[in-house]
């Protein structure tokens, strides 16, 4: 009837039923990548975190390492006077200096090899590692340099005596040679503040 108000479609879609599916489907798309897009983040934070603590892991296995294989034999680098077989300073300061420095012996898996001169320091949120090519050279050598932590805000070394007293600096005096312990507490730009105690 041409008065009525109501018809029936026959077939096919209005303009506005076709403006309203689209604008659904636009919002359903936009809710799926948010979601999607938080996934993603999130598992990216999640892997940083993994890389950061498998390299905290690695760097207390490597320090470690060298502790143990800590041989009292003297240095002399870069040509200059005999240094101790182990030492400790609270900061590094110069272009080589270290926060704590000894000599190791040498890569077991590497054969007979001479002991070799290996240092720790913080430089610009990085722990670096150094290692000498010889134990008395001359005044040009230079040690190698790695990267071995990142995004560390404090690395603190300190030393223990045979009386048991601590010390952020070692040798206390000459006659001392290696501690009986080392005390590190590692803090990470994400807080996390770690503590670790190595026995002689």
């Amino acid at each position: 009837m041409p008065g009525n108000a109501f018809h029936r479609r026959e077939n096919g879609f209005t303009l506005l039923e076709v403006l309203v599916a689209v604008a659904i489907f636009a919002l359903l798309g936009m809710a799926a990548y948010s979601g999607l897009d938080a996934v993603l983040k999130a598992r990216a934070r999640l892997d940083d975190e993994n890389r950061q603590w498998r390299a905290v892991a690695l760097f207390w296995v490597r320090l470690e390492r060298d502790l143990s294989a800590f041989v009292e034999r003297p240095a002399r680098l870069r040509g200059g006077a005999p240094q101790a077989a182990f030492l400790g300073e609270p900061m590094a300061m110069g272009e080589f200096a270290a926060q704590l420095e000894l000599t190791r012996l040498g890569a077991a898996d590497a054969g007979a090899t001479p002991p070799e001169r290996v240092a720790y320091r913080l430089r610009d949120g990085k722990v670096e590692w150094l290692r000498w090519p010889a134990l008395d050279s001359g005044p040009r050598a230079t040690p190698d340099v790695a990267v071995v932590l990142e995004r560390v805000a404090l690395l603190e070394f300190s030393y223990r005596d045979s009386a048991g007293i601590w010390s952020p600096r070692w040798p206390p005096s000459a006659n001392l040679v290696k501690p009986s312990a080392v005390k590190v507490n590692l803090k990470l730009e994400s807080g996390e503040v770690l503590t670790r105690m190595y026995a002689y």
